[in-house]
């Protein structure tokens, strides 16, 4: 099998952060990124705790180079695996996959895929039975996967992924009952805004805005089977995990994060750098910097997540 990775050099040299490094030792390959509990000889794995089962785990593993925390006891560590301690041992591991393990698209458009738009940027690739309607903008180099639907209004800015089965400006705006009680509803006037270095996951739908486009700002990832409401504005890096809900409305200013299966009502005001906890209802407006949790959702003081804004080093 040939390496990933020819020298334990061409990692060190990468990871270029502050770091202490343990066992380091010549002519080390890696031929596979694997989880610690899995890790062999030739591995490379993080870690992200300092408990005693962590290092239990370290002490255990055969694998060849483990990327650590910082603050990890070095004096009850008796491991042979060559050790690099860094800050956020995961997102490292996470960059040294996305440096070593490469993976290319082409700009190809699948001949079973509807392609109205004349308005597709370069090296943008779009998979099988995507259907794109003609009123449709998007940037270079972006992957819209298989079964994507995008409607007329929706502009899309560069290196963005649309994962499969994504319905991105469909919808009819909210009923509403007439003098006989019944429900009546128009089209949508506006559309969808999308920047860049946006990911947006499987099964997941963004309505497009009434009278003023729904936004989602650069840099933000939403996870799979999230339902984004008419008319939001989402700020950039936020993260939006499954299965969560926003009425229409919304705001979500930078850096916002929102655990899985949060629910949030229409017209809430979320400010930068907040967190919203796993199965939250949030029926009020939550301040800057401000963890929230339960139903309804109220504020906490300790958040130890390593997403959490006050908690990234």
């Amino acid at each position: 099998m040939k390496p990933i990775i020819k020298d334990l050099s061409e990692i060190i040299s990468f990871i270029d952060t502050p770091k202490k490094i343990i066992n380091e030792k010549p002519n080390v390959s890696i031929f596979r990124f694997k989880s610690i509990s899995d890790a062999e000889n030739g591995d490379i794995s993080f870690c992200y705790n300092i408990d005693d089962k962590t290092v239990a785990m370290i002490n255990d593993s055969t694998a060849s180079v483990i990327i650590c925390p910082s603050d990890i006891p070095i004096n009850r560590i008796h491991s042979e695996s060559t050790l690099i301690l860094v800050n956020n041992p995961r997102l490292w591991f996470m960059r040294c996959i996305n440096k070593f393990i490469a993976k290319t698209h082409s700009s190809t458009i699948d001949k079973n895929s509807i392609i109205k738009s004349s308005h597709i940027g370069d090296n943008t690739s779009i998979g099988p039975f995507c259907f794109i309607e003609e009123n449709v903008e998007i940037g270079n180099n972006c992957i819209i996967y298989s079964g994507a639907q995008i409607y007329d209004g929706t502009k899309i800015g560069n290196n963005v992924k649309i994962f499969p089965s994504v319905i991105i400006g469909s919808a009819i705006f909210g009923p509403q009952r007439n003098e006989s009680k019944i429900l009546e509803t128009c089209t949508h006037l506006a559309g969808v805004s999308i920047g860049n270095n946006v990911e947006i996951g499987s099964n997941t739908s963004v309505l497009p805005g009434f009278l003023h486009d729904t936004i989602i700002g650069d840099g933000t990832k939403i996870s799979s089977q999230v339902y984004i409401g008419s008319g939001m504005k989402i700020g950039k890096n936020c993260m939006i995990t499954g299965k969560t809900y926003f009425g229409g409305s919304c705001v979500l200013e930078d850096n916002v994060y929102v655990a899985p299966g949060a629910n949030i009502r229409n017209g809430i005001k979320i400010s930068k750098n907040s967190f919203v906890g796993m199965g939250s209802v949030v029926v009020k407006d939550i301040p800057e910097n401000t963890t929230v949790f339960g139903v309804p959702a109220k504020p906490v003081d300790h958040n130890s997540d390593t997403n959490a804004i006050n908690n990234t080093k």
